[in-house]
């Protein structure tokens, strides 16, 4: 008998691809969450810098170049070590300069917009309750939480969370849905302000399976996955396996939280963003890197990271343009054993479907008139 996990990843094998053509897809997070690159280079046609970049360090076909060039997104997946382990590297051109890229993501909350995208804050400095103010648990999250043990959760919580939603909600109260949403809130709240005095550590274990999972563990394994990027960011890397020691100078950072509905159960996510503008600009034509950590999902993701990479390319137009480059990698339930093993191809395609999708959809979104630079 297949796990829920593996019917749940079934289905989302089955439904995924109508639903990420319509908005920005958060299931970039299965096919990614781990890594997004975006990149701009300088030439009236892509140069042969970026024909390189693309063909020769990132694996893509002379043909792949060509369908960038008329405006498509395109992706291939990755190997990976580990068979709970899915990547890809996607690419699409963007008719922006590098700056208003960086100044539409930074409107997390604008950028990410969407049917998918069914509640979503950015965190303020520092952190409040208030943030996650609008946050509410889905229904199936409600009606499972009573029943969760240390070994035995539909939620990923630590054996911490599962007592305090035991100890600090009356189900049988008419209150009780009110209660769960609070104990969210604080949690997620505790958990980020606990990540930004202590770093991966304090990102704890989920225990929703037999044996607790060390998040940070998953998050490092990740991180030591280097593919070929288009900069060497060795400073970036440092800080996101020590933080939060070292922020590289120069870089900015934001946290923001997201539910998303990637066609399954509606998912909360917890995530660290960190934007790093380069100084060898001239001489790699690199302006941006950018990172997108997941510090918590509440279902699916054991890790995921996702880094961006912003270079400039001109335009025909005698404009600046970019070319985004995405890297995706996450650890995730469902895809190991027997069964997984016949799903994980399936989810595979799927998920690098969902990635080409939401290229395209950022594209769109950072072509956008009306949102100037600031």
């Amino acid at each position: 008998m297949r796990s829920r996990e593996s019917v749940a990843l079934t289905s989302l094998a089955g439904r995924h691809g109508d639903r990420h053509r319509r908005r920005l897809s958060p299931l970039s997070a299965l096919a990614t969450t781990a890594v997004t690159l975006t990149v701009v280079t300088h030439a009236v046609q892509p140069s042969p810098s970026v024909q390189q970049l693309v063909t020769q360090r990132m694996g893509f076909q002379t043909g792949d170049v060509q369908r960038l060039e008329r405006g498509d997104a395109v992706v291939r997946s990755l190997d990976t070590r580990v068979p709970q382990e899915l990547a890809h590297v996607g690419v699409v051109f963007v008719d922006a300069d590098p700056e208003e890229f960086v100044a539409r993501f930074r409107d997390i909350e604008q950028f990410e917009r969407g049917p998918q995208v069914l509640q979503m804050a950015r965190f303020g400095t520092p952190p409040r309750i208030e943030d996650l103010q609008s946050l509410r648990l889905s229904a199936e999250d409600f009606a499972e939480l009573p029943k969760c043990r240390p070994g035995q959760c539909e939620m990923k919580l630590s054996a911490v969370a599962m007592d305090r939603f035991r100890n600090e909600v009356d189900w049988s109260s008419a209150q009780a849905w009110d209660q769960a949403d609070e104990v969210t809130r604080r949690m997620l709240l505790g958990m980020l302000l606990a990540y930004q005095a202590e770093g991966n550590a304090a990102l704890g274990d989920y225990f929703d399976h037999r044996q607790p999972l060390p998040v940070a563990e998953q998050f490092r394994a990740l991180l030591a996955s280097r593919d070929a990027l288009p900069a060497p960011v060795p400073l970036l890397f440092a800080y996101l396996d020590h933080y939060p020691r070292g922020l590289p100078d120069g870089a900015e950072e934001f946290f923001y939280w997201s539910t998303v509905d990637f066609g399954l159960k509606p998912t909360i996510r917890l995530n660290h963003v960190i934007i790093y503008p380069q100084a060898d600009r001239a001489s790699t034509g690199v302006a941006f890197a950018i990172a997108n950590k997941q510090l918590y999902a509440s279902h699916y993701f054991h890790s995921a990271l996702e880094l961006r990479f912003v270079v400039d390319r001109a335009l025909p137009s005698g404009g600046s343009g970019a070319a985004l480059i995405s890297v995706a990698r996450s650890r995730t339930d469902g895809i190991t054993g027997l069964g997984g093993s016949l799903l994980r191809p399936i989810v595979r395609r799927r998920s690098r479907e969902a990635l080409r999708s939401y290229l395209e959809q950022v594209k769109q979104e950072t072509e956008r008139p009306g949102v100037g630079t600031p």
